[in-house]
């Protein structure tokens, strides 16, 4: 049943009643950025309100993640019915049903407002919504918890490990200073996921004030509770970790039995129905499940068989639960207290506070296994239960560090182990499967930023945040002014002056980046250095050009096809690399992480030798935790995909001159800024 509520909405205007100072209970300040700061008197109605800002920004896509997590695309839409069968063969959408009846009650309390709030607005404004959606009505408080688990553990881990993802990559940048740093002497924090510009990936910003909390962040669009955010005391942000929780086992077969050990044993086998809609009605699809100690097995052949794992399989671990934790935490200790409960499937945990602390984690459910990193990136041919998983590590027990030396802490997705300089914690003292040892360009990149910068102010933080300058480029440019001219060609000599008068930056105007990227992909991603990255020394390795014939040759084909496709070696990157969201367009500016650009943006062909953003900068938000908490944000793609809302790409503009906005955390501050007033008198 729909929940029955009273609204009054009071567009543009400020009455009498908002101009004091105390804030009025259950209401919705909208600012002119499409971003509701959420005044409650109690829990549920905060996260009621929640549900419903969220329907109000996204409400069509709301319901087609619902749907899809329910694994109805198929029977709703004719579409996707592989997912829908995968979400039952794999046992996700089970274990999320396992999940929601394990939840503490102030969880289920959170899913039940959540849900009552996204069909109270769908009831009142039905007509927005596509009705292609509406079959998805009305969401149940399971839903959100499916919809979780349909994203992190078949997104985020499934799928990156059976490479069907989709051509997306997992990414972040996070850094945490302390006052050492600082002009100021407070800490500040910096939270720069990255991830798809569309559907599941896409990000919503609010605010939630409520009489024991005032939290403010972004959480993925669909969950009830704040992922990457801050209160008047403390924040934190994610970056995706190296961590391996999802493995692939060749199990070996006889008479329809798998081996463990010395003995054949059966499989745990059920089947259910499921329905696709067809043009001419529908049609029953038999999804049959075999579970091994393997776990599920995704692939049968006559005599081998291939079974995954993934983590949480059993339900048991408490995502929603961890994330409320840290939001409602003031202090250090009862921070890590959340970090204790162990309950996100992965994610690194980047944090600052007003005590001026700064803490890492390698956060996740690590699972106790046996062999080295590399034996788990490949299918593990077994039929030894010493191959099985031994449960998780503990949080005390994956890498994790307080307060390092050099006041600062940075990860750009690189393992634990470099993520502050000098290292603060050693591989040595962790399980050789726990994590790689390795760094990459754009973790190079981001150290080098951070690693010596004194005395910054907010904005001088933020500005090193906006760099573009490929680490990589700079790496090979010493190199490359070593080759002699008058051996080229005229057209590889004009490419070689191009490159060498270049400063590395990939902004809109310059006229080296594209040329440099089609360089890069000709050089391919292994063999091009003599010097093999060095842990002793991570920030000047790998270095040194192995093969100068193979790089001039590269170099050579680049320009040619640089030359046939623009007809030009002096193309701008703004011309080729476009931001376009809604009716919004502009030149890009940044570009891919494996060329070590911090600013990371990765692009999808558009025609005619054009590319789009597709996928990176998402959500950037600096906070310094001073006495009075200060931020800046940013949602390159706008706080909304509802067709006809107003902040559908709005905030592009600012992403492509590489401004953040003021984060309006005064009331006082929203009403000067106020789009739209909702007050709610009943939510029963």
């Amino acid at each position: 049943m729909y929940k029955k509520l009273l609204i009054l909405i009071v567009p543009f205007v400020i009455g009498t009643a908002l101009t004091g100072s105390k804030p009025q209970s259950d209401e919705i300040l909208w600012d002119k950025w499409g971003i509701p700061h959420i005044y409650a008197s109690t829990d549920n109605n905060l996260y009621y309100m929640m549900g419903w800002a969220q329907m109000h920004n996204h409400g069509n896509l709301m319901l087609k993640l619902y749907g899809e997590g329910r694994a109805k695309s198929g029977e709703y839409w004719g579409e996707n019915i592989e997912r829908d069968k995968l979400l039952h063969q794999l046992g996700v959408l089970a274990a999320s049903r396992r999940s929601f009846a394990q939840l503490p009650q102030k969880e289920k309390d959170v899913l039940i407002a959540f849900a009552n709030g996204i069909n109270a607005y769908a009831q009142k404004n039905l007509n927005e919504l596509e009705e292609k959606f509406k079959v998805v009505l009305p969401v149940k408080p399971e839903d959100i918890l499916q919809h979780t688990f349909r994203v992190f553990y078949l997104e985020f881990l499934v799928n990156r490990n059976i490479r069907k993802a989709n051509n997306w990559t997992p990414g972040s940048n996070g850094w945490a200073i302390n006052g050492s740093k600082t002009a100021s002497g407070n800490s500040m924090l910096m939270a720069n996921p990255h991830l798809n510009w569309n559907d599941f990936w896409l990000f919503f910003e609010a605010h939630l004030i409520s009489g024991t909390n005032d939290l403010y962040g972004t959480t993925l669009v669909g969950l009830p509770t704040i992922g990457i955010g801050f209160n008047k005391n403390l924040g934190w942000t994610h970056t995706v970790n190296t961590l391996d929780n999802v493995d692939l086992y060749e199990l070996t077969l006889k008479n329809g039995q798998y081996q463990l050990d010395n003995k054949f044993h059966d499989f745990t086998i059920d089947s259910l129905l499921i329905t696709e809609k067809t043009e001419t009605g529908s049609r029953e699809i038999v999804v049959v499940r075999k579970q091994s100690e393997f776990g599920m097995v995704v692939k049968e052949g006559e005599n081998k068989a291939i079974a995954m794992k993934w983590p949480n399989s059993d339900g048991k671990l408490n995502i929603i639960g961890q994330w409320l934790a840290m939001g409602e935490a003031q202090s250090l200790g009862q921070f890590q207290e959340a970090l204790k409960m162990n309950g996100l499937p992965l994610f690194n945990v980047i944090y600052s506070d007003k005590e001026n602390n700064i803490l890492y984690h390698f956060g996740g459910n690590a699972p106790k296994k046996n062999g080295d990193w590399g034996k788990w990136q490949n299918i593990v041919s077994s039929t030894s239960s010493d191959d099985l998983w031994q449960g998780y590590y503990s949080s005390k027990e994956v890498p994790s560090y307080l307060n390092p030396k050099s006041g600062w802490i940075q990860n750009a997705n690189d393992p634990p182990y470099t993520s502050t300089i000098p290292a603060a914690i050693s591989p040595k003292d962790y399980p050789s499967h726990m994590a790689p040892n390795a760094m990459g360009f754009r973790p190079q990149r981001s150290a080098l930023l951070i690693k010596d910068a004194e005395n910054l102010s907010l904005d001088e933080f933020i500005a090193l945040k906006h760099d573009t300058k490929s680490e990589y480029f700079l790496r090979l440019k010493e190199d490359l002014s070593k080759i002699d001219p008058s051996e080229l060609d005229s057209l590889t000599k004009k490419a070689l002056e191009i490159l060498l008068s270049w400063d590395g930056a990939f902004e809109a105007s310059s006229t080296g980046p594209v040329l440099f990227s089609m360089f890069a992909k000709e050089l391919g991603s292994k063999g091009v250095f003599a010097e093999e990255w060095d842990f002793n020394d991570p920030l000047n390795t790998p270095a040194k050009l192995k093969n100068l014939p193979y790089v001039i040759s590269s170099l050579k084909i680049a320009a040619a096809k640089h030359q046939d496709v623009y007809g030009s070696l002096a193309v701008s990157y703004g011309e080729v690399y476009r931001l376009e969201v809604g009716k919004h367009s502009f030149g890009a500016n940044g570009g891919a992480g494996s060329l070590g650009i911090f600013r990371t943006m990765n692009f999808s062909p558009k025609g005619n030798g054009q590319f789009f953003a597709a996928h990176g900068e998402t959500y950037v938000c600096a906070t310094e935790f001073g006495d009075e908490i200060t931020a800046k944000a940013l949602m390159s793609y706008g706080n909304a995909t509802q067709p006809g809302n107003p902040h559908v790409g709005d905030q592009l503009e600012l992403f492509s001159k590489k401004k953040l906005r003021k984060v309006w955390l005064k009331r006082e501050d929203q009403l000067k800024n106020l789009e739209k007033h909702e007050k709610f008198s009943s939510m029963q």
